[in-house]
């Protein structure tokens, strides 16, 4: 049996848990329309390698940064990480590999021989 307290508690609107519930829903418009991420473009620079069934060239490039499947390579030689550089930086990285003494310089004479 209900009594009349009840009655005014159902009939009265909650605003507590619509306030609650608005403040937990995002708003899910959108400004403005989000261009997709540009994906990165690596090319290598170090010397051609053949390991393990892995091939590696010279300017071969990559997108979407470093490739997973030569994890194997970067486990054994770690300074190859550094010869993938990105395209848009490959004068400068060419400059730097001719220079003696400079990091990439040094990864590629860590390659020599392999």
């Amino acid at each position: 049996m209900a009594t009349r307290k009840d009655e005014a508690k159902s009939d009265a609107p909650e605003t507590g848990a619509q306030e609650i519930k608005a403040a937990a829903t995002p708003d899910l418009t959108p400004e403005e329309p989000v261009a997709p991420a540009e994906r990165e473009q690596l090319i290598y620079i170090g010397p051609s390698l053949r390991d393990n069934g892995l091939a590696l060239r010279t300017n071969q490039i990559f997108i979407g940064g470093h490739p997973g499947f030569y994890k194997a390579l970067y486990d054994k030689y770690p300074m190859i990480q550094q010869l993938f550089v990105p395209v848009a930086e490959l004068r400068d990285a060419q400059k730097q590999i001719n220079t003696t003494g400079t990091a990439l310089n040094m990864a590629l004479l860590s390659l020599k021989g392999v």
